[in-house]
């Protein structure tokens, strides 16, 4: 016992104080350690996962661009392992080479936060926001920071600044992200998004960290079946989309229309259970990059999920399942009027939806609304959306 008070009263404060003194030091480190132009660092989803728009232009920059030397720091060291098996240069974020190489880079590429890799050692690095979704609902400084508490806000501030290249898949979405996150609108830049590139061409290493059985299952169901795909919104409240579905009335109507539902519930929710003993419905493993499996789809199911944006590419139907619309219009809100950039059916109740779902591919009569939609929010492209990132980075270094 008295050991234990002994820690509290002194211990844990002696070791706050040392890691607020390592910080500091990494941090004043980073500002003047020489930096390599041509390593680029790249992390996502603070740091945990190998996924987002950083996988793919890491990907594409390891398989197109010799000159660059690729590096992917994670958290997570079962990432770190298997990009290693894969041939792929990786290192734990908290290891001495990791912290090395994150001094050393020239380029840093995230997709959430300074935490997918090491905040305190990429000062002086240009660091380039790949972000992970184009914002329908608001974010940032429009969302939650705007009642945080003070501290918190001025770091959010200074965060802001460090950044100094945002892509973006179109100019209507500048000023809503010029907004949320504080950025000067001339620090963005419209690329489109290299996850999008996995729509069109196969790409070697998106498997990587994936159930690849799933990717052959669907590919398999693909050639005969009607596949959706139903992609809800996290929302940290106490809805929860699984419960948004009677599974054995779905069931019955997949079965009916010889169709599959491929659900992919947000990392933060849980199925719980429901939908486990269902032939027609299958779960997508939480591990699993859903875009690759998007080409196989007939259509999608949503609600503000920004990636619907992305599946506007692939001119297929989609159906909005807004069951709480009104809640989440007045509690989180949207940068567009939500009716005005839905380009498909916005149901609000379950029978709604399969009754929608019934009509829709058949009597599609939304593909003019998809097409103008396409056209404000999605960057074409003559190349891939990978390479168009590749060289602004490289013509602003």
């Amino acid at each position: 016992m008295r050991s234990d008070r002994v820690w509290r009263e002194y211990g844990r404060p002696l070791l706050l104080l040392a890691e607020c003194l390592l910080h500091a030091a990494l941090t004043l480190l980073s500002r003047v350690w020489e930096r390599d132009r041509s390593i680029w660092l790249f992390g996502a989803r603070n740091g945990i996962a190998f996924v987002d728009n950083a996988k793919y232009l890491y990907l594409h920059v390891a398989a197109r661009h010799p000159e660059i030397r690729p590096v992917w720091l994670s958290k997570n060291e079962d990432v770190v392992r298997t990009l290693r098996e894969a041939g792929y240069e990786a290192y734990y974020a908290y290891s001495l080479r990791g912290l090395y190489l994150n001094l050393r880079a020239g380029v840093v590429l995230l997709t959430h936060r300074f935490n997918d890799v090491n905040l305190w050692c990429s000062g002086g690095a240009m660091v380039v926001m790949l972000w992970h979704g184009s914002p329908l609902k608001t974010i940032g400084w429009d969302a939650e920071i705007q009642d945080a508490p003070r501290l918190v806000r001025a770091a959010n501030r200074y965060i802001s600044r460090q950044i100094d290249c945002l892509t973006v898949t179109a100019e209507a979405l500048i000023e809503p992200f010029a907004s949320g996150l504080r950025i000067d609108p001339d620090r963005i830049v419209v690329t489109g998004y290299p996850r999008n590139d996995v729509l069109f061409e196969a790409i070697p290493g998106a498997d990587i960290g994936s159930d690849t059985s799933v990717y052959e299952e669907v590919s398999r169901l693909a050639e005969t079946h009607t596949i959706w795909l139903y992609l809800p919104t996290f929302r940290p409240t106490d809805t929860r989309a699984s419960e948004q579905l009677d599974f054995d009335e779905l069931e019955s109507f997949l079965e009916e229309a010889d169709a599959y539902l491929l659900l992919k519930l947000h990392p933060n929710e849980r199925l719980d259970g429901h939908g486990a003993d269902y032939s027609r419905i299958l779960s997508i493993p939480e591990q699993s990059d859903v875009y690759p499996l998007l080409p196989y789809t007939d259509g999608l199911i949503t609600d503000y999920s920004s990636i619907y944006f992305d599946y506007l590419l692939l001119d297929k139907p989609i159906v909005f399942y807004a069951y709480d619309l009104e809640r989440y219009r007045s509690e989180r809100g949207f940068y567009f009027e939500y009716e005005s950039v839905t380009p498909g059916p916005v149901v609000t109740d379950f029978d709604g939806l399969v009754d929608q779902l019934e009509r829709t591919l058949d009597h599609d009569e939304f593909a003019d609304q998809r097409r103008r939609m396409r056209e404000r929010f999605c960057q074409p492209s003559t190349t891939s959306w990978s390479e168009t990132v590749y060289r602004v980075i490289s013509r602003r270094l």
